[in-house]
C-alpha cells in the first residue's frame, strides 16, 4: 500500500524585489527543490510520510538566484523578483490552497516605508508578563494605594460616626500617609 502525498505549511510574504516562502517540516535538510523562473517543486519523505508541492508563480523570479537555509524544521527561501513590484498573490492562478499561508512574521505591506521600524521593535510580548505590574490598584498587595481617594478617617465620618468600624485599623485611618509597613514595637 502507498502512502498518500501530502502537503507541508508553506507561508509567503513579499518585498517590492523579494519573496519569502517558508516550508515547515522536520528533517528539511534532505528535501528535494527544484526552481525554475515560474514555479516550483518541493518533495521530501519524513517519518514515512510523504510531502510535496508545485507552485506556479504570480510572475518570473530570478530562479538562479536564491537564498535558501534549511534547519531540522523548515526551510526558508529568498527569492527575487524579476520585475520589482508589489504582487497581489503568490500563485499564477486566483483561488485557495489550504496548505498555502501568509508568513505576518515577514509580511511588509506596500505602503510600508523601507526605513520604518515596527511599532514594537521586536519586543517579545511574552516578556512583558501580563496583567501584574500595574500600579495604582487599591488593595492589591505590593501596588499602593490609589491616589486621589479620601482617607479612612474622612470615610468613616461620612458613614455616620462609623460605629460599624469599631476596632477597625486600616493603614492611612488616623490620617497618617503611613502604608502599614512599620513593625509595632513589643513591650
Amino acid at each position: 500500500m502507498t502512502t498518500p502525498t501530502r502537503h507541508p505549511t508553506v507561508l509567503w510574504a513579499q518585498r517590492k524585489e523579494i519573496i519569502y516562502l517558508t516550508i515547515e517540516l522536520h528533517d528539511a535538510e534532505n528535501a528535494e527543490l527544484s526552481l525554475t523562473a515560474t514555479s516550483i517543486d518541493y518533495a521530501n519523505t519524513t517519518d514515512d510520510n510523504k510531502y510535496a508541492f508545485h507552485l506556479d508563480f504570480f510572475k518570473p523570479i530570478k530562479h538562479d538566484s536564491y537564498k535558501k537555509s534549511a534547519t531540522g524544521r523548515k526551510t526558508l527561501l529568498i527569492l527575487d523578483k524579476q520585475d520589482p513590484e508589489w504582487w497581489p498573490r503568490l500563485t499564477e492562478k486566483p483561488g485557495k490552497l489550504n496548505f498555502l499561508k501568509t508568513d505576518f512574521d515577514h509580511w511588509k505591506d506596500e505602503d510600508d516605508s523601507d526605513d520604518e521600524k515596527p511599532a514594537f521593535d521586536g519586543q517579545d510580548f511574552m516578556q512583558m508578563g501580563g496583567m501584574p505590574g500595574m500600579g495604582g490598584m487599591g488593595g492589591m498587595p505590593g501596588m499602593g494605594g490609589m491616589g486621589g481617594m479620601p482617607d479612612m478617617s474622612a470615610l468613616a465620618s461620612m458613614m455616620g460616626g462609623a460605629d460599624g468600624m469599631k476596632g477597625f485599623d486600616a493603614p492611612g485611618a488616623d490620617g497618617s500617609d503611613s502604608d502599614g509597613d512599620e513593625q509595632e514595637e513589643s513591650k
